[in-house]
């Protein structure tokens, strides 16, 4: 991430298998164009997979290069949440939910994710996050656009993904909702 530049820039980061499902190829090209476009930004793909060093082909065939890393597995991922401005999941198919979400969400990350499968029920629309159709690049683009050029709106969005986080996935909340559930079949506390 060091190496990055602009050095100052807002950071994206994506942590995802390399796997043709998750869409790793559409945000490069939304970052693409990004670029083209003049936004300032600083991208950072991390994970392992069948496709990484396609991946890597293409971000040097798209001028990405010294904007984007793809440092491929990683021992934390973790450690780039927490450096993240921004996570983007632009997965064409999810299984009921993405754990890198979870993960972005407790890390205090905006998200911008793809609307499918089990995402939307994890985030909404404008208030914990933005959705974008799957597979649609000009409207990651915009998303990831929109958030470049407001702190703010990162910021709250943050704030919001975090406090999800908290009241629906935290080991607290889990605790919580077992209790609720073993009161409900009727075994003692």
């Amino acid at each position: 991430i060091a190496a990055l530049r602009p050095s100052l820039a807002p950071l994206i980061v994506a942590v995802s298998r390399q796997v043709p499902r998750k869409g790793i190829d559409v945000l490069l090209r939304a970052l693409a164009e990004l670029d083209r476009g003049g936004a300032s930004f600083r991208a950072c793909i991390v994970g392992p997979g069948t496709l990484l060093e396609a991946h890597r082909r293409l971000v040097n065939d798209l001028g990405l290069s010294g904007k984007v890393a793809m440092p491929g597995w990683v021992e934390d991922p973790f450690a780039y949440l927490r450096a993240a401005d921004i996570f983007a999941l632009p997965s064409l198919e999810e299984g009921s939910g993405s754990v890198s979400l979870l993960e972005a969400l407790q890390a205090g990350n905006a998200v911008v994710a793809s609307a499918c499968d089990g995402i939307p029920e994890d985030l909404t629309d404008g208030e914990n996050g933005l959705l974008v159709p799957p597979g649609d690049v000009t409207a990651l683009r915009l998303a990831l656009a929109h958030l470049l050029n407001s702190a703010s709106l990162r910021k709250q969005l943050a704030h919001r993904g975090r406090l999800t986080y908290e009241e629906r996935f935290s080991p607290a909340a889990f605790v919580t909702a077992l209790r609720t559930t073993y009161a409900e079949l009727g075994f003692a506390p």
